[in-house]
């Protein structure tokens, strides 16, 4: 899906999203309070432990991406907003992460404003093309994500951090800030001035059990699954790998098979009504025969977290984690086996 479609489809599902905010009401839950102000967290953590490797024989910089990837799914994106950092732009209603394991979405009240505002944080790799500087944040250099985008990138740096080896490679970790199904360049620049202490000192909030945003797949290796094919693997791209992405080849006959495999969030609805049922080895498959792309759902449906630490439905939208393994239009049998043997890992 390109970038303009993810845009208007994520726009669809905010507009339902707000309406369910304030339909539903403050349904409580017992999964965890929330922790909306900095906690403090040893940055040694971010790159400690040995990289899994899963039986495969990696190159030293293969296994520092590797250590990358992993210390950015160790991040909360949902803390690097915090009440004291927004504190001069608007009151949090609520967050959650809905489009992407890797992403935050916030809703803002600004004083003065009938409509609250979405805004969208994300911990990626981008590559930069040359662009310019956009504005300074503190001592951070901001670019856009594009020419004359209203997303900006502030640098990650994640090298500063005890344990880091240089990642070489052309992209390099970023926080990104934008606004959901909005354009408004001088509020995205404003959120990301508030974030940018944070980023710069590297005070990087920690995802686990009580993160302001929990969620347990967001804690998975999508490249854990290479330990149930092993004996299959013919390459592992660990350069094309992202944090909830993992890409690489298995051998069926005569062919090597390329796959991918992601952990995301995905709407129920739609994948029950594009893609075909089917059930393996007790699993329950959607499966896309023309592109031969297979998702298998876990766990119960996501919600939105409110500030006070409650949790609020998202109304008729139904949101599950999910993994999905795509191999490229062909050997749909392949992706459907593993899809199956990863809905049992991370199951």
């Amino acid at each position: 899906m390109d970038n303009v479609a993810v845009r208007l489809l994520t726009g669809m599902v905010t507009a339902l999203l707000a309406g369910a905010l304030m339909l539903t009401g403050c349904s409580r839950s017992l999964e965890g309070i929330a922790a909306m102000g900095p906690r403090g967290v040893d940055p040694a953590y971010f790159f400690a432990g040995d990289v899994p490797t899963y039986g495969q024989r990696l190159h030293p910089d293969e296994v520092t991406t590797l250590a990358y990837l992993r210390a950015m799914r160790r991040i909360d994106p949902c803390g690097l907003i915090t009440r004291e950092a927004l504190a001069k732009i608007g009151e949090i209603g609520s967050v959650g992460t809905l489009f992407a394991l890797d992403e935050c979405d916030v809703d803002i009240k600004v004083p003065g404003e009938a409509n609250r505002r979405y805004a969208s944080i994300e911990v990626i790799l981008n590559r930069l093309a040359g662009q310019p500087v956009a504005f300074l944040a503190g001592g951070l250099p901001v670019y856009e994500s594009y020419p004359g985008s209203c997303d900006y990138l502030l640098p990650l740096n994640l090298s500063l951090l005890p344990g880091a080896q240089p990642l070489r490679l052309p992209d390099q970790p970023f926080v990104r800030v934008g606004l959901i199904a909005e354009e408004n360049c001088e509020f995205a620049q404003r959120l990301a001035r508030a974030i940018a202490p944070a980023v710069e000192s590297s005070r990087l909030p920690v995802r686990d059990a009580v993160a302001v945003y929990p969620s347990a797949l967001a804690e998975r290796d999508p490249c854990q699954v290479l330990s149930v094919v092993a004996g299959e693997v013919e390459r592992w791209d660990v350069t094309r790998s992202r944090p909830y992405e993992c890409n690489f080849g298995i051998s069926r006959g005569n062919d090597v098979v390329p796959l991918q495999v992601s952990l995301e969030p995905k709407m129920y609805d739609m994948a029950t009504e594009t893609r075909q049922r089917r059930e393996r080895d007790g699993v329950e498959l959607l499966v896309d025969p023309t592109y031969c792309s297979a998702v298998a759902f876990l766990g119960t449906p996501m919600q939105r977290k409110l500030l006070g630490g409650d949790f609020v439905g998202t109304g008729e939208v139904v949101i599950r984690p999910a993994v999905v393994v795509d191999s490229g239009g062909a050997h749909c049998d392949v992706a459907t086996d593993v899809a199956v043997a990863a809905a049992k890992l991370y199951g």
